[in-house]
C-alpha cells in the first residue's frame, strides 16, 4: 500500500472510494467491497480518499478519534487498499467547493469512484447526486445503500457509542476486526510485578478515544498471538488517579521496553474498582485471567 498526497499525481487506473473512513465498520466495508469489483471489471487499482488528521478539531468539535493514523492506514491496508489518497483538513481545505474537489478528483485516471448514500462533499457540501452528475462523462459512480443495525445505521458515531457504553462485543461484530490500539512500551511503576501480574505500560496517542474499564485482549509477539488483560484508566488502589494503558500480558515473558504493540481489545471485563488491598486485587486478576483464558 502506498500513500498519495492528494493532487499528487499517479499514472495507474483508480477506483476510488470517498469518505473519511475512520474506522472500518461494515457500511465502510461495504463500500470497499463494491470498489473492489469495480476494480477487477476494469484492472483497475483501489484508492482510498482520507484527511490524515482529526478533522473534527477544525471543525470546532472536542472529540477523540476512534483510530490515529497510522492505526487506519494499518485497516486500510489488511483490507486490501492500494493507494491512500491522503490530504489534512484545514481551514484552507474546508473552503474550497465541491466542483473544485471534483476537479482534483479527476486528475487522476478513474476507472469508478465509491461513495455512500450521504456522502457531502465541499464548502457547498454537494450530495453523492450532484458527484455522479459531474463525473457522468469520466466514469462510474456507485452509491451504496447504508447498512443498519438494529434500526441505526452503522456508523463511526454508532460505533463510539457502544464503546462508550461498554458494549465491546457488539462494537467489535461491527467492525472489520476487533477494536485495538498502538502503544508504545515504557517505564512503569513496575507495581504489577511486585503482585504477580507484570504489565507493559502503553504510551497511546493522547488523541486516541478510550473509554476506562478493564478489558480482555490479545497481543501478536514474534509471530505468536498472547491473550492478555488491559487496565484503561485510573488505579485506585494505589491512588494514582492520572489514566494509563497498562497490558498484562498471559505466559509471556521478555523485555518489550520500546516496541510498539498492537493490543486488540476483545472482551470489557469490569469496571475499575478500588479494592481494599492489592490482595484482593490480586485476587481479582486472578479471575479476570481465568475469564481471558476461557473466553
Amino acid at each position: 500500500m502506498q500513500l498519495i498526497e492528494f493532487g499528487q499525481k499517479l499514472n495507474e487506473p483508480v477506483v476510488v472510494c470517498l469518505g473519511y473512513f475512520g474506522c472500518m465498520h461494515k457500511g465502510h466495508v461495504s463500500l470497499l467491497d463494491m470498489a473492489k469489483r469495480r476494480a477487477v471489471k476494469h484492472g483497475a487499482k483501489i484508492a482510498l480518499f482520507t484527511f490524515s488528521n482529526n478533522h473534527l478539531r477544525v471543525l470546532g468539535k472536542d472529540v477523540k478519534v476512534l483510530y490515529t493514523f497510522e492505526e487506519r492506514l494499518s485497516l486500510y491496508e489488511s483490507l486490501g487498499v492500494d493507494y491512500v489518497l491522503k490530504t489534512e483538513f484545514t481551514d484552507e481545505f474546508r473552503k474550497i467547493s465541491g466542483t473544485q474537489f471534483i476537479q482534483l478528483l479527476t486528475s487522476y485516471n478513474l476507472r469508478g469512484v465509491v461513495c455512500g448514500f450521504d456522502y457531502a462533499f465541499g464548502s457547498d457540501r454537494l450530495t453523492s447526486g450532484e458527484l455522479s452528475r459531474q463525473l457522468s462523462d469520466k466514469c462510474s459512480v456507485d452509491v451504496v445503500d447504508a447498512v443498519c443495525w438494529d434500526g441505526n445505521k452503522v456508523s463511526t458515531t454508532l460505533i463510539r457509542s457502544l464503546l462508550s457504553d461498554n458494549q465491546l462485543t457488539t462494537a467489535n461484530n461491527l467492525l472489520s476486526e476487533p477494536f485495538f490500539l498502538f502503544g508504545s512500551v515504557v517505564d512503569g511503576r513496575k507495581v504489577g510485578t511486585k503482585i504477580g501480574f507484570p504489565t507493559a505500560n502503553l504510551q497511546i496517542d493522547s488523541d486516541k478515544l478510550l473509554v476506562e474499564g478493564v478489558y480482555g485482549g490479545t497481543v501478536t509477539l514474534d509471530g505468536k498471538s498472547y491473550k492478555c488483560i488491559v487496565n484503561i484508566g485510573s488505579k485506585p488502589t494505589f491512588d494514582v488517579d492520572s489514566a494509563t494503558v497498562e497490558a498484562h500480558i498471559i505466559d509471556f515473558e521478555g523485555n518489550l521496553y520500546g516496541q510498539v504493540l498492537k493490543v486488540s481489545l476483545t472482551r470489557f471485563l469490569r469496571k475499575i474498582s478500588k479494592f481494599s488491598s492489592p490482595l484482593e486485587l490480586t485476587q481479582q486478576l486472578r479471575i479476570d485471567r481465568e475469564n481471558v483464558l476461557n473466553d
